[in-house]
């Protein structure tokens, strides 16, 4: 079993490609800083400092391990930026990648002894996913292609990594001056994938909302902002529940307060992985495992809400 983080810490085979994705909309909600803990005033007016403050805080409800993987490939989740091997060498080196992968993603990822192994296909970055095998197919693509071989499985692919950033901040709302009150009403839903498209892992999008009420008549200024992440093989809760809420706060005099909208989960850097066994033009087999550096927005497996919003102050 994964120990939980307690500290915060990168010729072709014949095969035909199967894309069909099944989306339907569930609502999902922000967990509000209101559970009791020794830390916190009587009057609930808590207000956090630091970023070790946050993750103690978070991590009580959401902890996170700090090894991940996704089965599948991580269609959801993947940061935009390209991720360097270098990046990824320095926290995940790929020798130990390639032995975490059968642990954390199963016996398919085993290379049988009676097959010829070509040495381990480490890419230089997340750009690099084409495939020279198979006529420069992209990662994506490839992932759960029929197996050539009669009865065969299809191609495994999925991702390891280890914790990169711990409840990354997705929104923030305006600073305020004390002494001082002000109203912050905050909501999250999540359009979730409910069936796995074949070799894609599942995952979801969340739209959070973070809107300062007006005077009369109301008013809809704040910050909205969109993240997708992806389901680990530890998840146990999915994000499905939804309340939306406006508190109140009182900002200490003297002190500039704010409210931040924090994933219930990690980025987490390492590999897309896949095995590629293969037939050539001669009949000969061959296989090999192919790593390519990625990070990926894991949610914390035991949590069933996307955010938690906390107070800051500075």
């Amino acid at each position: 079993m994964t120990t939980p983080v307690t500290t915060p810490a990168h010729k072709a085979p014949r095969r035909r490609r199967a894309a069909v994705l099944a989306v339907s909309t569930l609502i999902a909600a922000p967990l509000l800083a209101a559970t009791a803990t020794p830390a916190m005033a009587e009057d609930g007016n808590t207000y956090l400092k630091t970023e070790q403050e946050v993750f103690d805080f978070i991590s009580r409800s959401a902890p996170l391990n700090q090894k991940e993987a996704v089965r599948g490939y991580p269609v959801q989740g993947q940061d935009l930026q390209e991720v360097k091997l270098d990046d990824v060498e320095k926290v995940y080196p790929h020798d130990q990648a390639l032995q975490d992968v059968p642990a954390k993603l199963g016996s398919r990822f085993n290379l049988p002894s009676t097959i010829p192994t070509e040495r381990a296909d480490i890419r230089r970055s997340s750009s690099d996913d084409k495939e020279p095998w198979l006529g420069n197919w992209d990662a994506k693509s490839m992932c759960g292609q029929p197996s050539h071989n009669p009865g065969g499985e299809p191609m495994p692919c999925g991702f390891v990594g280890v914790l990169d950033n711990a409840y990354p901040n997705m929104l923030t709302g305006s600073a305020v001056m004390g002494k001082a009150q002000f109203s912050f009403k905050t909501s999250a839903t999540v359009g979730q994938d409910t069936s796995q498209t074949r070799g894609w892992s599942v995952g979801g999008k969340v739209t959070s909302e973070l809107t300062a009420p007006g005077g009369p008549g109301g008013g809809k200024a704040g910050a909205e902002v969109n993240f997708t992440y992806s389901e680990s093989t530890t998840t146990t809760n999915k994000w499905t529940t939804s309340t939306e809420q406006t508190n109140t706060y009182d900002v200490p005099d003297g002190v500039s307060g704010w409210v931040e909208g924090r994933a219930n989960g990690g980025k987490y850097i390492g590999y897309i992985v896949y095995k590629l066994d293969f037939v050539d033009g001669d009949g000969n087999e061959k296989q090999k495992m192919v790593l390519i550096p990625a990070r990926v927005l894991i949610q914390a497996p035991g949590n069933s809400v996307p955010m938690t919003f906390v107070k800051r102050m500075g």
